[in-house]
């Protein structure tokens, strides 16, 4: 994603991966998927399937692409002009957070899509 047309405020789609069931009884099932930060630091966040996307179901095996939504705080500048930018944003959109309560997450533009209907 171009970094460019991003503002704070805008709404995105932050790629991460889906690992592990963690209820595939209950209705929406609960999944964990894990992202990298752009300082190289794995997160963890775990939530109903459909917050990570509509193609996630039950029966879909892992590890599988996902992506939750974020909204974009900020733009951190990068002292490498070669380097991606890096996007501060915050999980806020659908209440998702780490077990620690982290929702706000420095990671590469390269991570960022535009917002899919789910």
């Amino acid at each position: 994603m171009d970094p460019r047309p991003l503002r704070p405020g805008d709404h995105v789609e932050l790629a991460c991966e889906a690992v592990e069931w963690l209820d595939r009884v209950s209705f929406p099932a609960v999944v964990r998927v894990v992202f990298t930060d752009a300082q190289g630091r794995a997160w963890s966040l775990v939530d109903k399937a459909p917050i990570f996307g509509t193609d996630l179901d039950p029966a879909s095996a892992l590890p599988t692409p996902a992506a939750v939504r974020c909204v974009v705080k900020e733009f951190r500048d990068m002292p490498d002009a070669s380097s991606a930018s890096l996007v501060l944003v915050s999980t806020e959109p659908d209440g998702v957070a780490t077990e620690d309560g982290t929702a706000v997450f420095l990671v590469s533009v390269d991570l960022l899509g535009p917002v899919a209907s789910r």
